[in-house]
């Protein structure tokens, strides 16, 4: 059987492919699968009432600060939690929610937030940091309110 050094290269082959495709089908599904579930959500999660996402939403002030480039910005947020504890704790931690705010702004340039898609980007930063400092819960949504640039 390893006497032929064809049909050894033929069996080095196959078994490298195979290891490389199953590699690549578990990247794709750990890393690159749109339809995952988030960390912390269930997949059977029943919508919430607008009462019930109004009752979980804090505003942020407006803030108005310099871009990277020197033009100014003037935004406002909306930041949906998901329990009452993390609502509470977002009230009493609002100041840092401002500053996350204002060191992304101050790092961006009015190229990354324009558009629907920069201001997508945008508000994941802002949920991703706001998160970060969060004990009791987690910022599930974050809704931009307004948004002068100047």
């Amino acid at each position: 059987m390893f006497q032929n050094k064809l049909f050894n290269m033929a069996i080095i082959i196959l078994v490298a492919i195979a290891l490389l495709g199953t590699v690549t089908f578990v990247l794709w599904k750990t890393y690159l699968d749109t339809g995952s579930v988030v960390e912390g959500s269930s997949i059977e999660e029943e919508p919430k009432s607008i009462d019930e996402i109004l009752s979980l939403t804090i505003s942020t002030d407006e803030i108005t600060t310099n871009l990277y480039s020197g033009d100014f910005i003037m935004v406002q947020f909306d930041l949906q939690v998901d329990n009452e504890e993390a609502r509470a704790e977002l009230e009493k931690r609002l100041n840092q929610v401002n500053h996350i705010v204002i060191k992304i702004l101050s790092s961006s340039t009015p190229e990354d937030i324009n558009g629907a898609e920069g201001l997508t980007e945008l508000e994941a930063r802002i949920m991703n940091e706001v998160n970060a400092i969060l004990n009791n819960g987690r910022v599930v949504k974050v809704y931009t309110t307004k948004k002068v640039l100047q």
